[in-house]
């Protein structure tokens, strides 16, 4: 596979810092840093890494690809900005804060002739993976259960969770942060309809965006998918469980497991070793793929965005009106 890429990676808090480091152990890509705190270049210069203070500059440089790892607010701004500029982009998740939102960032990518995927990182996920590949052995499912559920305060221990964007309406809230739930369980089963939800903030962190989530719909042939999501449990746990007429399969997402279970059988709980790193590493090398034209259907495309936001506008939507709501994915 030819490689000769340089990869802007706009912003460098801890998820563009991660970026930049899996980039780096990709023989023939290198990276260029575009932090969004200009009190950061020393320190990325100091341990290493190519920094320009504009994008304009990684151009000239000669980027061809670019990674939107600023805070939620800034990705369509910032991918607007990688577009013109002549960029592909991986823009991570979600890919804005609103259906709409995205949807211009689309259109323009589009217009430009450029191309767009979102940062859906659990899409590589080996136990997930082998997840959707028994999914069929349990025969035809009637029940599906998502759960992520963690405690905010604990996600960025040297910084108030009060002071990042996960506290702020109209940019975090468990929706938007949690949205590989909603993006897998769409992957995996088939993007709804139409959708019940009661999504609340109970008071519980002293922030403005919501602190829990749940949704319901109704997947293909009467399947029923419940999705719950929250910032205020403990331990962390990220699991799904589906239920056929065959079997039961479970995936715990924090040990990398997968249980099979059949009735009157021993269950088979099948291990991954995958680090974190190495998932980031496989969604890296089919980013820089696509631009090579090698595709990946692993890879969330902007149309996959846009769905996983529409289903939480509807999810508002629904809790707000107390009905089921329509998903709007035009």
């Amino acid at each position: 596979m030819a490689r000769n890429h340089l990869v802007a990676v706009i912003g460098t808090g801890s998820i563009g810092m991660r970026h930049l480091e899996v980039l780096r152990q990709i023989v023939g890509v290198r990276t260029v840093a575009i932090p969004w705190r200009q009190e950061r270049i020393h320190d990325l210069k100091k341990a290493g890494y190519a920094v320009v203070e504009r994008l304009e500059d990684a151009v000239c440089w000669g980027a061809t690809l670019g990674i939107v790892a600023t805070d939620t607010g800034r990705h369509v701004d910032d991918g607007l900005a990688a577009v013109e500029n002549g960029l592909d982009v991986l823009v991570e998740k979600p890919m804005s804060t609103t259906a709409p939102e995205a949807r211009r960032l689309w259109r323009a990518a589009d217009a430009a002739g450029r191309k767009i995927f979102v940062g859906c990182v659990l899409r590589f996920s080996e136990s997930l993976n082998t997840f959707r590949t028994l999914l069929g052995s349990i025969g035809p499912l009637h029940s599906v259960r998502i759960e992520c559920q963690s405690y905010l305060p604990d996600w960025r221990p040297a910084r108030s969770y009060k002071d990042c964007y996960s506290a702020r309406a109209g940019e975090g809230g468990v929706l938007r942060d949690l949205i590989h739930e909603i993006d897998y369980a769409g992957w995996l089963y088939g993007w709804p309809v139409a959708l019940q939800a009661r999504v609340r903030n109970l008071g519980r962190l002293g922030i403005a965006s919501e602190e829990t989530a749940e949704l319901m719909w109704e997947a293909l042939e009467g399947c029923l998918v419940s999705v719950s999501l929250d910032y205020l449990s403990r331990p962390f746990r990220r699991r799904m469980s589906a239920s056929g007429t065959l079997g039961t399969l479970e995936w715990d997402g924090i040990e990398g497991t997968v249980t099979l279970a059949f009735s009157e059988c021993p269950a088979q709980v099948i291990r991954s070793i995958q680090t974190r790193d190495e998932m980031f590493g496989s969604q890296a090398h089919a980013f820089i793929s696509s631009s090579e034209e090698i595709g990946d259907p692993r890879l969330a495309t902007a149309k996959d965005g846009i769905k996983a936001l529409a289903i939480c506008d509807a999810a508002r939507r629904a809790s707000t009106s107390g009905r089921e709501e329509r998903v709007d994915y035009q």
